[in-house]
């Protein structure tokens, strides 16, 4: 298995969703690759960067919603649609631009967009899950 399988698997791994023996293998993995272990470590800075703030309100910086509505308005090329994922993408550069990066416990500061970026895809992610679930609801019922 590659990198791809391993990394897919580090939210269910924080979250304490696998099993033992996915567990023990991605642990046997995470001991000798060093891309993954450097990914679960940004994975748990977030985490703990995010449950630092707590319920703070954070208020944004003066000028912000200006800074991105402007930094949004681009113009689309007559006739052609940019994927999503580039929109989201291009998206999540101008935030980063406009906000700069996120303070983390310790004096570390990690981008903005890396913050968000995971918001997305914990959302995606939870989204796709209820999806299944309520699949698996039905078809079970069909039984």
């Amino acid at each position: 298995m590659d990198c791809s399988y391993f990394c897919s698997r580090l939210n269910q791994f924080v979250d304490g969703e696998l099993g033992y023996l996915e567990v023990a293998e991605l642990q046997g993995h995470l001991s000798f690759c060093p891309d993954c272990a450097a990914e679960l470590a940004r994975i748990s800075e977030v985490r703990a960067a995010m449950a630092a703030w707590g319920e703070a309100e954070l208020a944004p910086p003066p000028g912000f919603a200006e800074r991105v509505l402007a930094r949004a308005a681009l113009d689309p090329v007559p006739g052609s649609r940019r994927p999503f994922g580039r929109v989201v993408s291009d998206t999540l550069d101008q935030l980063d631009e406009a906000l700069g990066r996120v303070p983390l416990p310790g004096g570390r500061t990690v981008p903005v967009k890396n913050v968000i970026g995971y918001g997305i895809a914990a959302a995606a992610l939870a989204a796709e899950l209820q999806r299944r679930r309520l699949r698996r609801l039905r078809e079970l019922k069909s039984l």
